[in-house]
């Protein structure tokens, strides 16, 4: 399944996930009890660290998001049939922009000791034209989550990208989807 997967390396792993700048010799592996072949029919596999892509969904990433994303070919790995698979590529999101708007935003600290330190949001509402240039980036304000414009959605539904869904501007805690 989708959420077993766990990359072998995961000091690198946390540092990618936040689109920090590290370095990765060779491909990252990541090892699952059994790699499902519907799984190749997704475009986007929900992962612990940076999502994995497919080739298709990479090209049109490089094709249109410039400077936006940097793929590392990824190996996955099945302990129990021993297959292995070197069909998708880590997607590490390299830019992170200040993007929401606090006034309007309802969000806390996650933990309450350290007020200044990441938060929790539940109802995000962004600056607009924030993401500038950029199609697709991490908030700065809270780095797990990556924010991408019309455009990107755009192009996922144009080539019909599998396993990709947007979170409409508004309550996280029961999201509106496009």
């Amino acid at each position: 399944m989708c959420s077993s997967f766990i990359a072998t390396r995961i000091d690198t792993i946390g540092e990618l996930e936040e689109g920090n700048r590290c370095q990765v010799d060779g491909d990252l592996t990541y090892i699952v009890d059994k790699f499902y072949t519907y799984l190749l029919a997704y475009d986007i596999l929900p992962t612990v660290g940076p999502p994995l892509v497919s080739v298709k969904f990479k090209e049109i990433i490089e094709r249109h998001c410039e400077n936006d994303c940097i793929f590392i070919p990824v190996e996955i790995k099945s302990t129990e049939t021993k297959d292995h698979n070197n069909d998708f590529f880590a997607m590490i999101v390299s830019n992170s922009v200040v993007c929401l708007n606090k006034e309007k935003s309802e969000y806390k600290p996650s933990i309450k000791s350290i007020p200044d330190g990441p938060i929790s949001i539940n109802h995000v509402v962004y600056i607009p034209d924030s993401l500038g240039v950029h199609h697709i980036v991490r908030m700065e304000e809270s780095k797990h989550l990556i924010i991408v414009d019309k455009v990107f959605v755009n192009l996922c539904k144009e080539n019909k990208i599998n396993g990709v869904t947007f979170i409409k501007e508004g309550s996280l805690q029961r999201p509106e989807y496009l």
